[in-house]
């Protein structure tokens, strides 16, 4: 589960970082267009695939808009807290991971 921890160490060091640099106003500008919705085939982006592992964790929680989004963003501000609660975020998506069978080979 290296993968999800990485993604949610490097999530907690963009949100960190100032709201002017690139990554910033990247996410700003996706959670900014969710609010039109589309047909289709759903997309298996990244922000999509944080907010799996968030709803399982915490199923009280989302990311889908820019005010989730800031409510990551002031979560992020507390280096402590927000390791607990990626480490929380780490453990379900292990047990989930470890709940599915594996895909047998033949």
């Amino acid at each position: 589960m290296h993968i999800v921890e990485s993604h949610w160490r490097f999530f907690g060091h963009i949100l960190r970082r100032d709201i002017d640099i690139p990554a910033n106003k990247a996410m700003q500008t996706y959670f900014n267009q969710m609010a039109c919705r589309y047909r289709g085939r759903p997309t298996n982006l990244l922000p999509v695939i944080i907010n799996q592992q968030l709803s399982q964790a915490y199923p009280n929680m989302k990311l889908k808009t820019s005010n989730d989004l800031q409510t990551m963003r002031l979560l992020a501000q507390d280096r402590n807290n927000w390791r607990t609660f990626t480490r929380r975020i780490t453990e379900f998506a292990e047990a989930t991971d470890s709940d599915e069978p594996e895909a047998s080979s033949g």
